[in-house]
């Protein structure tokens, strides 16, 4: 009896041992199962090393002006205020000058860059007139029916005048503070006297109307006017007449963005140029005036090349600035003057 329950015992021991290790057993994975978890391994996988290839080629590949920023992922409106910002920021304006005036106005500050993007002019082509250096001036090589030229701000330097003379414009001179001409010309015309603006004219100063009645040009057209007047153009071009500027099919200006005081005044003269003329060409004058943005550099010192818009066609402008063909000479400082940064805004945004 004793070995019979001796007996049942170990059979439900091993009963019960043998379901216990039937419970237990791990079941077998079908091969469609293992099939489906290689490839969601190799999914992972590739999506992980796609991500990671993606983070190396953004650090490689940012803008080289906005890498600091998220300014591709923004709207035209933000871009806009971003890139001022941006800027403000890095104290890059037209005008960082003697005494380190700043713009505030972002509003401003961006329609005055926008205002003086340059345009290729379809079927001309730009030509120095002078030698390379101050005093020599960017145009087109069209003259056809230009007569007459207005120079003002002589100084000692005639080269670009004696190039209008060369092709038979009659150049009518003034300047102020000199006492007589370097030489002279038969086409020359000159009279000691300087330009100003409606409100600053006096004995010595005269404004452009009174010169053209005076000399008898007010039904000429397609003339070219030319200034260099330090600091005084703002004035001249204030309040001067669209009627006046239409008889210019070129003008070229030398501009002074000094005094952030003056930001409506410069933001009204450029608006008002922009209107009938377009700039196909600017230069920065000078390898100090430049302020710093970044590694890179932007003049506030600046002659800019205009040409009326009627009869012209216009396409992007691709060159790249400065046109050491066109500008001054250049040492390592000249080649990190950065004129492109201007032309964003032609790039980015309508006007």
């Amino acid at each position: 009896m004793e070995n019979e329950k001796k007996v049942l015992k170990e059979l439900k021991y091993i009963e019960t041992k043998r379901d216990l290790k039937k419970k237990y057993k791990p079941k077998k994975t079908s091969k469609n199962k293992k099939k489906v978890n290689k490839l969601i391994y190799i999914i992972l996988t590739f999506i992980f090393f796609l991500l990671f290839f993606i983070l190396i080629l953004s650090l490689f590949n940012k803008p080289k002006i906005f890498a600091t920023t998220n300014y591709n992922n923004k709207n035209a409106t933000e871009k806009k205020i971003e890139l001022l910002k941006l800027m403000t920021n890095n104290n890059i304006l037209l005008y960082k000058g003697a005494h380190n005036c700043l713009l505030n106005d972002i509003e401003t500050n961006y329609c005055i860059y926008k205002f003086i993007c340059p345009k290729k002019v379809l079927g001309k082509n730009r030509i120095l007139l002078g030698e390379k250096g101050d005093g020599s001036y960017v145009l087109l090589d069209d003259f056809e029916n230009i007569k007459i030229a207005y120079s003002f701000g002589l100084g000692g330097n005639l080269k670009f005048d004696d190039e209008l003379a060369k092709r038979n414009i009659d150049v009518f001179m003034y300047d102020h503070t000199i006492n007589k001409l370097p030489h002279e010309n038969a086409r020359f015309h000159w009279k000691k006297i300087g330009i100003a603006g409606e409100n600053e004219k006096n004995d010595q100063l005269k404004t452009l109307k009174d010169l053209i009645i005076e000399n008898g040009h007010s039904a000429e057209k397609n003339m070219i006017l030319k200034i260099d007047v330090e600091c005084s153009e703002w004035d001249v071009f204030y309040t001067m007449s669209d009627d006046i500027l239409m008889q210019f099919k070129y003008i070229t200006i030398e501009f002074h963005f000094y005094d952030a005081k003056k930001e409506q005044i410069y933001y009204h003269v450029l608006k008002k140029l922009a209107k009938n003329h377009q700039v196909f060409y600017f230069r920065c004058n000078g390898r100090k005036n430049v302020a710093k943005f970044g590694n890179n550099r932007i003049c506030w010192l600046l002659e800019i090349s205009y040409i009326i818009k009627k009869d012209n066609r216009f396409a992007k402008d691709d060159s790249i600035y400065p046109i050491y063909e066109l500008d001054f000479p250049g040492p390592n400082l000249d080649n990190e003057i950065n004129m492109n940064i201007v032309k964003l805004f032609d790039d980015e945004f309508p006007l």
